[in-house]
This record gives structure tokens, C-alpha cells and sequence, in this order.
């Protein structure tokens, strides 16, 4: 079974009580509202990988993120394995619009009630609330079988 390795963090201002949250533009399967990420490059560390695409999507950079659980999709002999982190330790000036799409600062309280969510953000919330440490999502013909 191939094996991919992905990661996302909240990056969270703790003193204005707001998490940053990137409005993703089309990319298959991550439109949408969701935290910064992507994918964990060939001989990468975990850590050095959520810190670059920190960096790469919205020009901070981020000390000391912690993995608070993980997200697994398995479909058609394929394991998308997300790893999820929050940090509340960044500097710099933020871009608010790139590639990616625009960033912008609100309450997650705010976030998680948003329509126009990318796929599966209500379970990430989960994680980040501490409701679940691991979620793991089975697929068959596009559709979930299994969670």
C-alpha cells in the first residue's frame, strides 16, 4: 500500500483569540476553508515539514508546533496520512493572498460554523478540540464506507 504523508497547523494569536484560516482555492479534495499544510517532502522531518509549508503559504514563521492527532484516508490502495499540529509561536508578516489562496484571522468558534469548509474540516475540529486523537476515513467510489 502506497503511503502519503501530509500535515496542517493551526497557527493561533492567543491574544486576540483567533486562529489563522487559508480560503484554499480549487485543488482536488483541500477547497475550501482549512489551516496551512501540504505534503511531507522525500527525507523530511515531520516537524521541518509543517514549519516550511507554515512558511510557504503564509510568510510566518512558526517555533514549537505540537502534533495534537492524526487523519487517515485509505482508498484504492492508498494511506493519506495528515498529521495534525497547533502552534500558538510565530512571527513575521503574513501574506494574505498566494498561490494557495487568501488568509485570514477569525475565532475558531467562528471558523467552525463557516460555510464553504474543505473536506473533512469537521473531523480535524475534532481533533483540535480533543474529542479524538486519531480518525481514520475508509473510501469506496469516491463515497466513505467506513470512519
Amino acid at each position: 500500500m502506497q503511503t502519503r504523508l501530509m500535515n496542517m497547523v493551526m497557527i493561533k494569536d492567543v491574544e486576540n483569540n483567533q486562529v489563522l484560516v487559508l480560503d484554499k482555492v480549487k485543488k482536488y479534495g483541500w477547497e475550501g476553508l482549512t489551516f496551512p499544510g501540504g505534503k511531507v517532502e522525500e527525507n523530511e522531518s515531520l516537524i521541518d515539514s509543517v514549519i516550511r509549508e507554515a512558511k510557504e503559504e503564509t510568510n510566518l514563521d512558526i517555533k514549537n508546533p505540537r502534533l495534537v492527532g492524526l487523519i487517515t484516508w485509505i482508498a484504492h490502495g492508498r494511506r493519506d496520512m495528515g498529521f495534525i499540529y497547533e502552534t500558538e509561536e510565530f512571527s513575521g508578516e503574513l501574506v494574505e493572498e498566494n498561490r494557495e489562496g487568501k488568509l485570514f484571522w477569525t475565532s475558531f468558534e467562528k471558523m467552525k460554523k463557516m460555510d464553504g469548509l474543505s473536506e473533512s474540516m469537521d473531523k480535524i475540529f475534532m481533533i483540535y478540540e480533543r474529542r479524538a486523537q486519531e480518525i481514520t476515513w475508509f473510501y469506496d467510489e469516491g463515497r466513505v464506507i467506513y470512519q
